[in-house]
Formats: structure tokens, sequence, C-alpha cells
């Protein structure tokens, strides 16, 4: 048996002391030191998790001190790949010199010390490469440089404001591409929204009008001002008004709507729209249903008219024979009663009742001719083409357009002259005959109106229209010729535009010539051209394909 060896006194105060020692510094220094390292642990995982990527940079090795964990997510580089490498691995070249700056530049170093942020793009392994905002500081710590560099992948965000700006972008084309104007207003009546169409009738652009006094912008928005400001103040839910303006010496018609934003701010928007084709439109429409009333009473009366017409061209028949020397029956009635048959003749003669009969029974044919052509045209559908005698068209067109009697009353002067130039070689037509005669009739009277409105025609002076027809080629080829005033080259740019009138209000709609081109140059495949100049009068060259 082993004898145990005794330990020396002084060995024995010596471990007492240490373990005191060490029960006291578990006591005091243990608790704070295992909290400080929960803590680095604690921070270290909410680093190492961030949704942003971390990079810290060693300044003076000029490689990466430490990653997290999202920057190798993001790289699809190693934590031992990263780690000792160079920043030129992950960031741009670019990127890579702003960091030289920072560390060599006391200016750059001190505006980048507030965390300014700057676009750049993350380089991944395999040459994926991802957007980052980036911000960076610049420590000292234990005697080392380091730039703590963040980076945020904004993929997403441009994504969603790429989105937002090409819906920004089609709300804008839409609002500009409306032909309204559009202006939008805040509480104060201040511009927020000026479209295209705005500053095409304002030539203020949107730049100049945005952020300004809406009514410095538009002066004539004043006459509306209460209901922009009720609409503005919610005291009403907006509304609509009509007015008309001069411009360039012709009464355009607008319409303004104005009604509330939507929403938590207070503001208006105001459309603006010109009606003036809309209203002339509508004028157009009563006129022609006035004229289809007419119409049809003219038509009744033309029927009317035939009747008793009729009476007389039979009553002026019949004493034309009872007064002709070829009838045996009136001889022997003028010697029953004694009276020589040849001595009625040559009174009757001398007197001139003979010329008269025969002018009343000319004037009544051509009433009647006159009236048949009416109805005539009145029944007809106009859209039928067929082939057609073109020169009995021309012919019953100008009958037409001369009966009324407004036109030999006021032609003034030395009257009023119609001049026929019309080839006999042209027979037949492919057409619709009624809208053949609509756009001579409107022709026709355009140049009589023409002749009687130039304040410069003198008193003596003849009215003369010439109609001509001839072939031309594959073509028939009719001239409507006049002496009137003529056009400038800015009317005869318009001449042909819709609702384009030179006339006094209340005596033409502006449709005359549009619709003879349209009917001409669509509907029949022919060729329109008018031929003017100021103080020459105007001729008009229809050619037709002649198709029969």
């Amino acid at each position: 048996m082993k004898r145990r060896s005794k330990s020396k006194p002084n060995d024995n105060v010596r471990n007492k002391l240490i373990g005191l020692g060490e029960n006291s510094m578990r006591k005091s220094y243990y608790p704070e030191l295992r909290e400080r390292i929960n803590e680095l642990e604690r921070f270290r995982a909410l680093v190492e998790n961030a949704n942003d990527a971390l990079f810290v940079l060693d300044a003076f090795s000029w490689s990466f001190a430490d990653v997290n964990k999202t920057a190798l997510n993001k790289t699809n580089y190693s934590r031992d790949e990263l780690l000792d490498s160079p920043p030129e691995l992950v960031f741009p070249e670019e990127t890579c010199f702003l960091l030289h700056e920072v560390l060599i530049d006391d200016d750059v170093y001190s505006s980048w010390d507030k965390e300014d942020v700057s676009m750049t793009d993350l380089l991944g392994q395999g040459g994926s490469s991802i957007p980052v905002e980036m911000t960076l500081r610049v420590h000292f710590v234990g005697g080392r440089l380091y730039i703590v560099m963040v980076a945020r992948d904004v993929r997403r965000r441009l994504a969603d404001q790429r989105a937002l700006q090409r819906t920004r972008n089609y709300l804008g084309n839409v609002i500009d591409s409306m032909h309204s104007v559009l202006v939008g207003v805040d509480e104060d009546s201040n511009v927020v929204l000026w479209n295209d169409y705005a500053h095409k009738e304002t030539g203020r652009a949107a730049e100049d009008a945005e952020g300004n006094f809406v009514y410095e912008m538009m002066p004539e928005l004043r006459r509306f001002e209460h209901l922009i400001s009720a609409t503005i103040r919610g005291e009403t839910e907006g509304g609509t008004e009509i007015f008309h303006m001069d411009r360039d010496g012709y009464n355009v018609f607008y319409e303004i709507v104005v009604f509330p934003f939507k929403g938590e701010e207070s503001g208006a928007v105001i459309r603006i729209d010109d009606i003036t084709a809309r209203t002339r439109m509508e004028e157009v429409m009563v006129q022609t249903e006035k004229m289809m009333t007419v119409g049809g009473l003219a038509a009744g009366m033309a029927h009317e008219i035939n009747n008793p017409l009729g009476g007389i061209l039979q009553g002026v028949q019949n004493i034309q024979r009872r007064i002709s020397g070829h009838l045996p029956k009136n001889h022997a009635v003028a010697d029953e009663l004694e009276i020589p048959f040849k001595a009625i003749h040559e009174y009757c003669e001398r007197r001139g009742i003979l010329h008269k009969l025969e002018s009343v029974r000319e004037m009544g044919e051509r009433s009647a001719r006159i009236v048949s052509n009416m109805l005539q045209f009145s029944r007809q559908s106009g859209g039928e083409r067929v082939c057609s005698d073109i020169k009995k068209i021309v012919e019953t067109s100008i009958e037409l357009s001369f009966s009324g009697y407004d036109f030999y009353s006021k032609s003034g002067g030395g009257g009023l002259e119609i001049i026929r130039e019309l080839d006999d070689s042209i027979s037949c037509l492919e057409c619709s005959p009624s809208e053949i005669e609509q756009v001579l009739i409107n022709l026709l009277k355009n140049s009589v109106q023409a002749i009687l409105s130039d304040p410069e025609r003198k008193e003596d002076s003849v009215a003369r229209i010439a109609v001509r027809l001839k072939p031309e080629g594959k073509f028939a080829r009719l001239e409507i010729e006049d002496n009137g005033p003529g056009m400038d080259a800015e009317t005869r740019k318009k001449a042909l535009e819709p609702f384009f009138t030179t006339k006094a209000a209340g005596e033409g709609t502006g449709l005359g010539l549009f619709v003879s081109y349209f009917i001409i140059t669509q509907k029949h495949g022919g060729t329109f051209e008018i031929e003017t100049s100021p103080g020459k009068g105007m001729k008009i060259i229809i050619k037709i394909p002649i198709k029969c």
C-alpha cells in the first residue's frame, strides 16, 4: 500500500487563493462577457440575414475583410472566394474608381461621409449583373481604415418604376392625343395639367403654363370663374357651357365642361371642345328637315300645278287650231257668219295674237318641263348608276338651276347669259343621274351667287356662265366657268373643306363644293379640279370615266 504524500503548506494556500480568484471572476466578469458575446452573435445574425448585401473593404490591403450571407447569395461566390479578394471582383470599374477617390480625395471623402447613394451593378459569378443602390461609410478601427458598403437590390423597384413610367406615358399619350383642350387646376386655380392640344390652341407650352394661375394662361376662362371655383370647392358637380369667339374673322363655337377631381385632393378638370362643325351640322340638319318638308310640299304643288297647266296648254292648242287655215271646219264656220276667214287670220296676224298664243304655248310647255324635272329629281333615290344621256342631264340641270325667279330678277346689269358648248359625240355615261344633276345645280348656283355678290361688278356687265361637255380620252370632261370674282389662294385651299363658306350667315352651309367633290371622286371615280384666281372668275373641271 502506497503512502499518500504530504502536501506542503504553501501549496495549499496557493490553491485556495486560486480557487477564490476563479470564483470571484465568475461572479463578477463572466456574466458581462457572456452578455457581450450574445450581443455580438445577435448582431452578426442580423447582419448575415439582412436583405441588403454588406461588404467590408480593408483599404490598406484593398481586399474584402468581411461579407454577409446576402452578398454571397447575390454574387454566387463562396465566403472563401470573396474574402481577401479585391472589389473589382464584384463591382464595375467606375465604382472601384470611386472607392479610390473616397480614400484619396478629402472632398469626396467628406461628401460620402454623409451616406450619399449611388447606382451601380453587383457582378456575380457566371457573368450575372444586379442593379443595386449603394451607400458607403469610411471607418477607422484598430488603426486600420475600412470602407463599409451596403448594396440594395433594386430590380423590383426599377421594374415598378418602369411599369409606372409606362402607365404615365400611356396616360400622357391618351391625354395628349385628345383633340380637346384639357386643363387641370388645383385648389388655388393653378395649372397642374396642360395637354398638347392646349399648347396648340394657346401657343403656351406645358412647362410655361404649369404652376401658373389658370386665368392668366387662358383669360377667356374668366367668364366661367364662378363655375370653376364652385367645382373646386365641391359646391357643384361641375357643369357645361357653350360659348363662341371670333377667330380670324370666323365665328367659332366651343363647349366647356368642368368636373371635379375624384379623391382627397381638391381641384378641377376643364375640357374645351371646338363644336363649330357639330353646331353647323345641327343647323344643316334643321335646314335639311325644312328642305325635305318643302320638297314634299313642292312635289304636291307640282301635281296640282300640272292640272291647270295641262288645261292652259290644251286651251291654247284649241285656240290655235280654231284659227288655223288648215282645218276646213274653220272656213265653213266663217262662211256661215259671212266673215272672210282670210280677214280673221290677217287680223290675228296684225294684232300679234298668233305670236302671243305661240308664246303662251312655249311658256306653258317650259313650265311643264320644269315641273316634270322637279318631280323626277325629287323621286330619284340617287344611288343607282345606269347608262344615262349625259347631255340631257346637263340640259335638265341648267333648266332647273335657272328656273327660279331670283336668278333673273337679281342678275341686274346686262343680264344673265348661259353658254352651252355640248359635244354630241358623247351620248351615254354610266352615272347616277340625280347625283350628277345635284353636282351641276350646286356649281351653277354657286357661280350665279358669286357673280351677284361681286362688289366690283359693273352695272352693265353681263353675268356669263359657260357649260361645256366634250370627250377627253376615256373620260367625259365637264366644265362650268363663270366671270365672277374668283378666289384667292387661301380661299382656294379651303374651298373643298366641309362647312367652309364665304357667304353671309344663313345664305350657305359650306357643303356644296364638298358634297360635289365627294360625289364625283368617291362615287363616280372621277376627278374634280378648281382653276381660279382673284378677278379672273372660276372654272370647275370634272372628269368622269366613260363606261357605257
